[in-house]
Order: C-alpha cells, then structure tokens, then sequence
C-alpha cells in the first residue's frame, strides 16, 4: 500500500501514434518527472482506462489534440483537474492554419485550461478562429519532437541506425509518404467522415476536403508510375518508402512487389531512417520540417502536391522529374537550416531556443493543479462491480458491432498506430539516453501503460 508522502501531482498522457508521439512525450515525462510529477504514459485505451477507474479526481490530463466529442471531455473534467492540449496534428507544415477551427466540437473548449501549438502563427491563429476559449490560456510553447530533431539528442537512435545501415548498406533516400488515400475505398472512407462526424463543417470545407482526397488519390497512382521509371534508372540510389499510419500498406506492397531498388518499410519511429538516408523525399510533409533540425537534404517532389507554398515545399529544393532529382542527389551542399532565409521562416512557424520546449511545457503545465494524490494505478477495476443494466448494455452494443458494415481500414490503421506497443524495456532505454544523470523509477501496471517517476529521498 502506498504512503501519504508518495502523493504527487500526476500528468496522464495518451499516445494515439506511437511512431509520432511516444519517443517526444517520454522526453516530456523525464522533464516532468524530474520536477517531481508522477507520468501516466500509455495508449488511449490504458490511458482512459485509468482514469475512468481510478479514485480520485486529481490530476491533468495531456490530450493529443481535438478531433473528439463533447461528452470526452465533459466525462474527463469529472475525473481530473484540469485538461491540456498539446496538438499533435497542426505541424508547422499544416496546409490552412485556419482549419484549427475544426479541431473542437462545439463545446468542448470550455473543458479545457490550456491550449499548447507547435509556433507563433498557429497560436496567432488559434486566437483568431476559436471564438469560445480565452485567448490568454493558448501558448506557442514548441514541441517536445522538435527537441528531438535537434542533434543535441540524435545519439538515442544510435543502435537504430546501426541496425539499419546493416540491413541496408547501401545509400538510400528516403520517402515519407501522406498520400492518405491510396485507394479508392479510403476516398470513400474519408469522405463520409469529413461529412458526418467530428466538428460542424460547411459546405465548402467539406467540398475541399473530398476534393482533396480524391486528388491524393490520383496523385499516389502518379507517383507510382514515376516510381517504376526511377526503379529503372542506375543513376538512382535505393529508395525507401514510409507509408502513412492512415494508409493501406499492403496496396503499397502490392504496387511495388515487382520494384528491386524500391522497399517499403514501417519500423520504428522516422527519425533512425531519415538520419540513416542520404535524404529525404516528400511532398509537403512534418518530416521536411525534422530533416531541416537535424541537418540533412531535402527534396520536394512538386509534381505530386498541391502544397507548394507550406513551409515544408519552400525549404526544399523543386523536384520536377528524374533529372532535377539527380542534380539533387549531386549536390552536397543543400542543407536548408543553413539559410538564413530559411531560418527565419522556421522561426515563424515554429518556437525553438536555448531553452527546450519540453522545460517550458514542463513548467507551465505544472501551473495548472496543486492537487496531490497517491498514484492512481492503485484501483478496483470496475468491471467488478457494474450492475446487470449496463453488462446487458455493453453486452448489446458488442454484439451489434458483430452485423455493422465497419471499414476496412480500421483494423490495419489501429495496427499501424501503435505498432507493438508501449514497452517498458522501451521506455527505460530512451530515458537513460535522454537523462543519463537521473534514476527513474519505472513500472509496467497495465498492457501499453507506464508509470514514470523519480522517488523522493
């Protein structure tokens, strides 16, 4: 049983993509843990579950962004202090800042005590488009994953690397893919989302983004025509393929199964592979963003996109076709963060210093509850203990699951979120090389659920 004098103030922080969040957020639990917070770092479904259960009604929670119902935030109000927002979605490549207006259902901001954005024009905007929040609670603090990207921190993925560069010996670039939609039945998909779920959107938001869509679409099926002219070619190095967590990787598979210097991998988190490339291929994706930080080439394939004034396209170099992506490929002088011009238009979009986001975030989120509890782990599971009525509901509601048409996407996009998970081994592993000073003090409560703390003296 756990003492009076281990009570903390406790942070619980969900991953929804482990490739995306997982590594950044552990960097944030170090900082937060080292400033005497106890961490809940885990998927959605560990996270919520803890919360749900547990017996006090202390403690804040970190979301990963909007894009959920009122009722999510309402139930998580009535179950910690307060709830924050660090948006894991609005990049410093986000196409339409304005489309922050989408992130929230109506209603739910006022669940909310702070709002944390990537950069100043996202907060700018933020304060523009979101007419029911107070504007002073919305901070442009940066992101824990820009600290990673710094080369101050790339000795974690050290053994990735290696690894690797063992497997594959030869120079490689690599591709990180946001196509989204590379069949037709993810255009659909998609579609009917954007129209009946999530936020209220008009007529012209919605147009756009089934427009969007299906442009992708035939984008993907451009780009894999391109693909089968660079495969021919002996001038071009191997090309490694990143699909998105949201798209079909085996319509990937099945479009370059017959392509020897294409490979399509899903392992691990970007950042190993992009370090291990000669550089990096996209088309307006965050990835640009993180290949500037830690100084590596890149190369903007215009022809397949239609962001060619984001930040990501105007820190590039223009790829037009096979001839301009050699001369690329040639040049070893393109770093982009070595342009001042650049440079300030990083700074535009995204907040970095001396100081890293994660100390500043650590800091302010800290501000939100004095509210102390013994840790939260320590719970009766309630499915012990509900009543015939609501087992006879969720009995229901599984059951007619069984006959609902659902996507096919859903099984492989859950997949392809979270990989195998979040392991402690993990976790223990980057913290040493993050804060090889400290002594953390780990557990492994549930499946994909870490406690992470460092004990008082």
């Amino acid at each position: 049983m756990y003492k009076k004098n281990n009570e903390k103030l406790e942070i619980f922080i969900p991953i929804e993509i482990k490739p995306r969040e997982f590594v950044s957020q552990l960097l944030l639990s170090g900082e937060l843990a080292k400033n005497n917070i106890r961490v809940y770092l885990g998927s959605k479904k560990a996270i919520d579950k803890l919360v749900e259960n547990k017996k006090n009604n202390s403690g804040i929670y970190l979301y990963k962004g909007g894009g959920s119902t009122v009722n999510k935030f309402k139930n998580l109000s009535k179950k910690v202090s307060s709830i924050a927002v660090l948006d894991q979605e609005i990049s410093p490549a986000f196409r339409d800042y304005k489309q922050i207006k989408n992130r929230f259902v109506q209603g739910s901001l006022k669940f909310v005590s702070r709002l944390y954005y990537v950069g100043p024009e996202a907060k700018n905007t933020a304060v523009e488009v979101l007419k029911d929040i107070n504007p002073e609670i919305i901070k442009d603090l940066g992101w824990p994953r820009i600290d990673l990207w710094e080369p101050s921190l790339h000795h974690i993925w050290k053994n990735e690397i290696l690894k690797i560069k063992t497997k594959f010996p030869k120079p490689f670039l690599f591709f990180c893919s946001d196509f989204g939609c590379n069949t037709k039945d993810l255009v659909r998909i998609r579609s009917n989302w954007i129209q009946n779920k999530g936020a209220k959107k008009s007529y012209k938001d919605i147009k756009w983004h089934k427009d969007f869509y299906q442009k992708n679409y035939l984008r993907f099926s451009k780009f894999i025509n391109f693909l089968k002219e660079l495969n021919k070619d002996p001038d071009v190095p191997e090309i490694i393929i990143r699909p998105h967590p949201s798209e079909d990787h085996s319509e990937w598979e099945r479009k370059i199964k017959n392509l020897k210097n294409i490979n399509l991998i899903y392992e691990g988190d970007v950042s190993p592979w992009l370090l291990a490339s000669e550089g990096l291929l996209h088309r307006g994706c965050t990835t640009a963003i993180e290949a500037a930080f830690s100084r590596k080439k890149i190369g903007f394939l215009s022809s397949f996109s239609s962001d060619h004034d984001n930040v990501s396209a105007l820190i590039s170099t223009k790829i037009e076709d096979d001839l301009t992506l050699k001369a690329w490929i040639n040049d070893d002088n393109n770093y982009p963060i070595n342009n001042k011009e650049n440079l300030n238009l990083l700074k535009k979009h995204t907040t970095f210093n001396s100081v890293r986001a994660v100390t500043r975030i650590s800091k302010d989120i800290s501000t939100l509850s004095k509210d102390k509890a013994t840790p939260s782990h320590i719970y009766e599971d309630k499915l012990k203990s509900r009543n015939f009525f609501k087992v006879k509901k969720e009995i229901f509601k599984k059951f007619s699951n069984l006959f609902k048409n659902k996507s096919y996407s859903s099984n492989f996009i859950k997949k392809n979120k979270m990989q195998d998970g979040i392991k402690i081994s993990d976790c223990k592993t980057y913290l040493s090389l993050m804060y090889p000073d400290q002594n953390f003090n780990l557990e492994n409560p549930n499946t994909d659920l870490i406690k992470i703390e460092i004990h008082n003296n």
